[in-house]
């Protein structure tokens, strides 16, 4: 049987699409201005490093630098964000076990 794909987005998609935009959101307000503004410019002006450069009166160099870091902060803040949520769960069996006391229930 052949499988049509449904005319609207996938729900489940637009919804993590959604979540995904709020971090980016909140990771870019914490960044440093500078940051932001070099990220700002080449994902959501789609300027080009010249262009952005110039209108900056910096060197391609220094803006190429800025967004470099700009990328490098987002990837790990948000990998640290999404990991927080799985670090604080603690309602596993072995939350209180020492880790010799683990491998002997893992092992049973």
């Amino acid at each position: 049987m052949e499988e049509i794909p449904a005319p609207q987005p996938d729900p489940e998609m637009m919804y993590a699409e959604g979540e995904t935009f709020q971090l980016i959101d909140v990771l870019l307000g914490r960044m440093s201005p500078l940051l932001r503004q070099a990220f700002t410019m080449t994902y959501y002006r789609e300027m080009s490093n010249e262009e952005a450069a110039a209108l900056l009166g910096i060197t391609s160099g220094t803006f190429k630098s800025r967004l470099f870091r700009a990328r490098r902060h987002l990837t790990n803040h948000a990998a640290r964000s999404l990991l927080a949520p799985i670090r604080r769960r603690m309602d596993t069996p072995f939350q209180t076990l020492a880790p010799d006391s683990q491998r002997a229930c893992l092992q049973k």
